[in-house]
């Protein structure tokens, strides 16, 4: 195992190197220590005379002492090395390269199957890093957590159980729950966009909030848009549509529904339109207006109501009209009524009062009232 980094004790460097050559000495060794802080290993020589090396370094293809620009890893105890002892007399071993244990002629060690000019890296955990020939660029925690890029047509693809994108700006998240978390087994899943107003706004002070997908056990809402007036303010406006296919809209403030060109309709095929307000109402049109119903109409006011046309206006009944309580009670022009107006008609026009005439208690009936006070024989 590593050393923790504060047992590493400072030491000078090991490197007397002089003029005076030696021959190279290269073994396989394993790796007995890692010193994280220095970068260095110890190793251990497979074969006799079993040679112990402390604290020696191991290449890279490439490093620079500038703010550790390279290509750097940190070696695993365990691992099987190649230790050379340099020429030059005085110069430190170190490990030249990395080996594989022969697995009966052998070599893969548990590696992932490549194409030539593929190359891979890979930790044990899975995580891994692979360039491909063609230009394929693969980036993943593990297969089913992994982005990859695509040269044709430059095609970004990412592929996760769960995803997550956090911005000063907001929130975006795929969330797929454990079935363990369903009372029914199933594995539910929620999209969900947190906007905020401002960069410096707490993360929990959204002002709009989309959500799509389950909204937790009981609750039929599939797609939920609230706004707020400030981060974390109070609700604006709420739209909640649900699998049923009800639409809940609400809102603070005013509603305005603009249609340049073409037709607006609203259909109820099943269930009844009604339209309700604490104030005014108007119904405005700048061309003609129906109002039509294949059943009994009704128009029905607490309070006076006016019809008014600039022009001609028409009540017109197939089976008639019914007028209720009015100050003149509508007459019919009957056979009777019509002989009863007829003799009145004669005694106005002969200068005398129309007494005498026989009265149709029926006619009678319709005539307003101050005709139809019992003194008066008419």
């Amino acid at each position: 195992m590593h050393r923790a980094i504060d047992n590493f004790p400072k030491k000078r460097s090991n490197s007397t190197a002089t003029t005076s050559l030696r021959d190279v000495s290269i073994y396989r060794a394993r790796i007995t220590d890692v010193n994280i802080r220095d970068y260095t290993v110890a190793t251990r020589m497979e074969a006799a005379p079993y040679t112990v090396k402390f604290d020696i370094p191991y290449l890279s293809p490439y490093v620079n002492q500038n703010q550790g620009e390279g290509i750097n890893w940190m070696p695993e105890v365990g691992s099987v090395c190649w230790v050379c002892e340099p020429s030059e007399d005085g110069r430190e071993s170190f490990v030249l390269g990395w080996a594989i244990v022969d697995e009966g002629g052998s070599y893969r060690g548990g590696r992932d199957l490549l194409n030539p000019g593929d190359i891979q890296l890979k930790t044990r955990d899975l995580n891994f890093l692979i360039l491909r020939r063609g230009g394929i660029v693969q980036i993943g925690s593990t297969p089913v957590c992994q982005r990859v890029f695509l040269p044709i047509r430059n095609i970004m693809q990412d592929f996760a159980e769960n995803y997550e994108m956090h911005t000063p700006a907001g929130d975006l998240t795929w969330q797929v729950m454990r079935q363990d978390e369903d009372s029914d087994g199933h594995q539910k899943c929620l999209y969900q966009l947190a906007a905020k107003e401002f960069a410096d706004d707490p993360n929990d002070s959204t002002v709009a909030l989309l959500k799509i997908g389950s909204h937790g056990d009981g609750d039929k809402t599939i797609l939920s848009l609230q706004t707020r007036d400030k981060g974390g303010g109070d609700v604006k406006i709420g739209l909640f549509l649900d699998k049923d296919g009800n639409i809940n809209w609400t809102m603070e403030k005013d509603f305005s529904l603009t249609l340049n060109s073409g037709d607006f309709s609203v259909q109820a095929k099943q269930g009844k339109v009604s339209m309700s307000s604490n104030k005014a109402t108007s119904l405005d049109s700048q061309d003609t207006m129906d109002l039509h119903s294949t059943k009994a109409m009704g128009i029905k006011t607490d309070d006076a109501m006016t019809l008014q046309a600039l022009q001609k206006l028409a009540l017109k009944g197939t089976a008639g009209i019914d007028i209720d309580v009015a100050l003149y009670p509508v007459m019919r022009a009957s056979p009777d009524f019509i002989a009863w107006m007829s003799a009145v008609t004669a005694q106005l026009a002969a200068g005398s009062p129309p007494f005498g005439v026989q009265a149709n208690p029926g006619i009678t009936a319709l005539l307003p009232k101050q005709y139809q006070n019992p003194k008066v024989n008419v």
